[in-house]
C-alpha cells in the first residue's frame, strides 16, 4: 500500500478536482469530483487522526516498557507482599475444594503452590513479628541519678 501523498501533493490533486469539476460545470461528472475531493480530504483528516493515535499509542507502551523495566530486576517482579498472601490463601481454599471433590492432581498441585508461596513469605512474617515485638516493649527506664 502506498503512503499518503504529501501535503503539497495533496493540495495540487484537491485543486486539479475542484477546477475539472468547474470546468464540467453541471452534470454528475463535477458532482463526482466534488464529491472525489471531499471524500479524499476526509480520508486524509483520518489518516492523520490515525497517525497521531497510533504515535501515542507507541509512547504509552514505552512509558509503560520503561515502569515495568523498573518494576523487574533481573527476571523478577516486584509483587507487593499482601497478593502474594492473598495467593497463598486462593491455593489452600482450592486444594480444600479439591480435596473435597477428589481431584488429587489438583490438590497437589494447589498445596505444593501454597506451599512454596507460605516459604517465600516466611522470612517477611518473621521480620513483621519482630517489629511488632520491639514497638510492644515497654520503654526502658531512666536511672534516677542521670535527671
Amino acid at each position: 500500500m502506498n503512503a499518503l501523498p504529501e501535503t503539497p501533493d495533496l493540495e495540487v490533486i484537491l485543486r486539479f478536482l475542484h477546477r475539472f469539476a468547474d470546468l464540467m460545470s453541471n452534470g454528475s461528472n463535477s458532482a463526482n469530483l466534488l464529491h472525489a475531493a471531499t471524500l479524499l480530504e476526509a480520508n486524509v483528516r483520518r489518516a492523520d487522526e490515525a497517525e497521531a493515535q497510533l504515535r501515542q499509542a507507541r509512547l504509552n507502551c514505552a512509558r509503560l516498557e520503561t515502569q515495568l523495566a523498573v518494576l523487574s530486576q533481573d527476571g523478577h517482579v516486584q509483587v507487593p507482599i499482601s497478593i502474594l498472601r492473598l495467593a497463598a490463601s486462593q491455593f489452600l481454599a482450592l486444594a480444600r475444594a479439591f480435596e473435597k471433590s477428589g481431584n488429587v492432581v489438583s490438590e497437589a498441585m494447589c498445596s505444593a503452590s501454597a506451599s512454596t508461596l507460605e516459604r517465600v513469605l516466611e522470612p517477611h512474617s518473621q521480620a513483621a513479628v519482630a517489629v511488632e515485638n520491639r514497638s510492644a516493649r515497654p520503654p526502658a527506664l531512666l536511672d534516677s541519678g542521670t535527671a
